[in-house]
């Protein structure tokens, strides 16, 4: 599961607007009524949600209707929530619709209310009693804006479900090019698959589980590097010790150049290991990804067929055998480490 926050731009616009519209339009009111500071709140987030995201004639119609209410009706809690609740539809004009947009809207009244609350215990408070009344009344209003910016969150945070593209955004930066490439093919595999496969096909996990199998075992070679001399000077060196070997006479020089020697030569046998695992490691993963291609063209075509035939239940079984054994990749880099000699 991965939790995205998108669109920073109108976000921080619909932060600026709801504060700075509630200092105004609360400043504006205060002369007139009591109520300044929830007014001012109201209608500050109402402008600064127009200003983010448009549709500034519903939602200020929104708006004016809560003030019509906390004006007309008795002040209490109830009367407040409803004032909330006719906020919130105004502010959820334009963002998710189903459950996400029903959950966002029960938060934005949610958030409004509270922001109604820290309106009143600001401007209620003894420590603001002497204050000017028009500071206290900017004070609560802009509060109740700056609160209310929360109420936009439910537009702007996506939760992502999908295991694929939150392992796909956990990749390194520098991984190899053929790697990445298998790595792009398998997620357009599971791209395919998901489009046509129900959640509840069998077919469509062990193709998500072996998409991730391909990006787990990308992540992994990238954590093995070549590194020190390349094979080039390590020989050059060699040579060089072997020259001084022959030409020592004194028994330590000569056991100390050996041991130099024999030092480099288990360095040129590692690198060797190391880059024989990753051979292997690519073309496992090119046997892992193809096998994906065909095990997802058979499940897509039974799902298009709406039938289980017996043959193709069987190939699917042998498929998904042969996806479960190609994730063997993953140890295939570990094993080339640890059996690799040491200096």
């Amino acid at each position: 599961m991965d939790i995205r926050f998108g669109d920073h731009a109108s976000f921080h616009r619909a932060a600026l607007g709801m504060v700075g519209s509630s200092l105004l339009v609360g400043l504006a009111l205060h002369p007139l009524t009591p109520m300044a500071p929830l007014a001012g709140g109201l209608a500050g987030i109402a402008v600064g949600a127009s200003i983010a995201h448009g549709k500034a004639g519903w939602r200020i119609a929104a708006a004016i209707g809560a003030l019509a209410m906390l004006f007309l009706l008795t002040p209490s809690w109830t009367v407040r929530a409803a004032t909330a609740s006719l906020v919130a539809l105004g502010l959820a004009l334009g963002g998710p619709r189903g459950v996400r947009g029903a959950l966002g809207i029960g938060l934005s009244a949610g958030t409004a209310l509270i922001a109604m609350w820290c309106a009143l215990r600001i401007t209620g408070a003894k420590e603001t009693a002497s204050w000017p009344g028009w500071i206290a009344t900017m004070t609560g209003a802009g509060a109740m804006g700056m609160v209310g910016v929360l109420a936009m969150l439910p537009r702007h945070l996506k939760l992502e479900l999908d295991p694929v593209t939150a392992a796909v955004r956990r990749l390194p930066a520098g991984l190899d090019s053929e790697v990445k490439g298998l790595c792009d093919r398998s997620v357009a595999i599971w791209n395919t698959t998901k489009a046509r496969l129900t959640d509840g096909d069998p077919g469509k996990g062990l193709v998500r589980d072996g998409v991730l199998k391909t990006i787990e075992v990308a992540v992994k070679s990238a954590e093995v590097k070549l590194t020190g001399d390349n094979d080039a000077t390590l020989a050059s060196r060699m040579e060089d010790f072997d020259r001084r070997i022959a030409a020592a006479t004194d028994a330590e020089v000569k056991a100390q150049y050996q041991a130099a020697r024999s030092a480099l030569d288990d360095q040129r046998r590692y690198r060797e290991r190391i880059r024989q695992g990753r051979e292997r490691l690519v073309a496992r993963m090119h046997n892992h990804v193809t096998t994906l291609e065909k095990f997802q063209l058979a499940a897509t075509g039974l799902e298009a067929q709406a039938a289980v035939a017996t043959a193709a239940t069987k190939q699917l079984d042998e498929l998904s055998a042969d996806v479960a054994a190609s994730g063997e990749a993953l140890a295939e880099i570990e094993l080339g480490l640890a059996g690799a000699p040491t200096a």
